[in-house]
């Protein structure tokens, strides 16, 4: 960390600087943190904020939790994922075995992309085991041992604040996602072209080739997810999921005063997005409550 006074930095050099702060700060936390009082966030933010006003909306629509993940990049698909397997955990054993086919149907994809299996087998690993403890008993064709308890949450929280495990599966997600995007570039490609005028492109003349956009924002880990990954994701697993947007919009006509501040809670509508809403109304087995986003950053939220 640079030991010149702040008056001295480049714009490179303060970027980097608060580059290495946040990431600082989120080593400190969880990967996965404990479920908490929706007011525990509240109480995060000033009285009568914009913020404060919309955690109140969540509430008073019957949100009650928060759990939340660490803010390194890799929240969206940690928080994607834990929740999606959390959500599971009640279920008939057929269920995760069903999203393990789901998952295991979409490697090839990999491959066919040049992602060398022998790599990518030892990322998918620790999904497939957490699945297989999840899923049937070997005597009704399953992978878990006859007689060994089912995962539990205590257990899926464990195995999520282990490094090595959820660094596994974060790679896995991506490059599933990926190799989606990449195979399916005619139903995603139009989707570049709104990111004409997106700073991250700009230097290099605007939008990106599917090609480039899946290296540089989807493999790339620590890289937070958008729209369009997002889309593919929960389109290549069909898995429906609601996020709740947690930001500055405010709805009707009034402005927001300076400060965040002015917003009744009334005007303070939470936006929400659903994705693939239609393999819902197929019955597949989505997230149980939702995804929180505020800017760059994504938790889990609970009814």
């Amino acid at each position: 960390m640079s030991t010149k006074p702040l008056s001295e930095l480049s714009d490179l050099e303060i970027s980097s600087l608060t580059q290495e702060l946040k990431e600082s700060e989120a080593s400190k936390r969880p990967l996965v943190g404990p479920l908490e009082p929706l007011d525990h966030l509240a109480q995060e933010f000033p009285p009568d904020s914009l913020y404060r006003n919309k955690v109140s909306r969540l509430q008073s629509d019957g949100w009650s939790g928060i759990r939340r993940a660490r803010g390194d990049g890799d929240c969206f698909y940690r928080s994607f994922i834990f929740a999606l397997l959390e959500a599971y955990l009640p279920l008939h054993p057929s269920h995760a075995a069903h999203l393990l086919t789901k998952v295991e149907s979409l490697l090839p994809l990999l491959t066919a992309c040049g992602f060398d299996e022998s790599v990518w087998e030892d990322f998918h690993e620790p999904l497939r085991r957490l699945l297989h403890r999840m899923g049937p008993e070997e005597k009704d064709g399953g992978k878990r041992k006859d007689g060994e308890p089912k995962l539990t949450r205590d257990g899926l929280v464990e195995a999520f604040n282990d490094p090595e495990t959820n660094s596994c599966i974060i790679v896995i997600l991506r490059l599933i996602t990926s190799a989606y995007l990449r195979t399916h570039e005619d139903e995603f490609a139009p989707f570049l072209f709104a990111l004409d005028d997106d700073p991250r492109f700009l230097a290099d003349g605007g939008a990106p080739t599917m090609r480039q956009f899946c290296a540089d924002q989807v493999e790339a880990v620590a890289r937070e997810a958008d729209h369009l990954a997002i889309a593919a994701l929960t389109r290549a697993l069909q898995v429906p999921l609601r996020i709740a947007y947690l930001d500055q919009s405010l709805l009707g006509a009034q402005q927001l005063a300076p400060g965040g501040e002015g917003a009744s809670s009334a005007e303070a509508e939470v936006n929400f997005f659903e994705f693939e809403d239609e393999a819902a109304r197929r019955g597949e087995k989505g997230i149980e409550g939702g995804l929180l986003y505020r800017p760059g950053h994504y938790d889990i939220l609970y009814r």
